[in-house]
């Protein structure tokens, strides 16, 4: 949109959205036709607007000079475009973090005559890796609970819950003893374990800037199996104690037949 405010003095503004995603690159798009006007007297300038009353220079041209360490966020990671003097003052921002995000103004003055633009910049970041863990015991019949969570990302955050083929590493269903909290979808649980639940999980967490997933590992046990592993370790631990006591008699043994030797010679004198 181009207002004529005067004779002299020409108003121009752009008003568009760009969206995305955090450690990409960006360029905020800026022209104008006020660089041939009057040498030396071109200024260029972006804000960044915070609020009603605040706004931070992000990056200006003025004098015959660039000024692009104005904000100390974007320290290094903003410049602008190559023909900024002749008539592109677009804004470029690299390594893009989520306190970009917000109003643009581009301002272009030469010799009394104006040109603007304002662009709305939205950063959105993925899910983090998410945690998966386990709660519950692994054993035939029990109950076993799925968990998973991502620390960090744009919401809404959706997560999914699959498991994992070790043949071929495709995603298949869920057993169907399974349920998915409907409340918290980062949460299955998985009802009546048996032999068949046995495998690897994978949860995917999503968003519109993309996804991020976890595994664990699902291993049950027979309670035949842990009755046998735990008639063992009391086996063993018998077996200790009695080798301990074997041990023990021996040495005493030993002990006072050494003691009674030395006493017989004492007895015949």
């Amino acid at each position: 949109i181009c207002l004529s405010a005067s004779c002299s003095v020409w108003l121009c503004e752009a008003q568009t959205e760009f969206k995305r995603v955090a450690e990409e690159n960006v360029t905020l798009p800026c022209h104008h036709r006020l660089g041939l006007l009057e040498q030396g007297g071109l200024d260029i300038e972006w804000l960044l607007h915070i609020s009603e009353t605040v706004q931070k220079a992000v990056i200006t041209y003025s004098g015959g000079r660039v000024y692009d360490d104005l904000n100390e966020e974007q320290k290094g990671r903003v410049s602008f475009t190559s023909n900024f003097l002749a008539g592109d003052a677009s804004l470029q921002i690299i390594s893009l973090q989520s306190s970009d995000a917000g109003k643009y103004i581009c301002k272009v003055k030469n010799a009394g005559q104006y040109e603007w633009a304002r662009i709305t910049l939205k950063v959105v970041e993925k899910p983090s890796k998410p945690k998966c863990w386990l709660e519950g015991e692994m054993l035939e019949g029990k109950e076993l609970s799925l968990q998973c969570r991502s620390a960090s990302g744009t919401a809404p955050i959706s997560y999914r819950w699959q498991r994992i083929s070790e043949e071929d590493e495709r995603a298949e269903q869920l057993p169907p003893n399974s349920r998915v909290n409907i409340s918290n979808p980062g949460q299955v649980l998985l009802k009546n374990l048996t032999q068949l639940s046995t495998g690897l999980y994978q949860c995917v967490a999503t968003n519109e800037a993309g996804q991020e997933s976890c595994e664990v590992q699902v291993a049950v046990q027979h309670a035949q199996n842990i009755s046998m592993i735990a008639g063992a370790a009391c086996g063993v631990v018998v077996g200790l104690s009695l080798l301990f006591l074997v041990v023990r008699l021996t040495i005493r043994r030993k002990e006072k037949k050494r003691y009674e030797e030395e006493e017989a010679p004492n007895e015949i004198r």
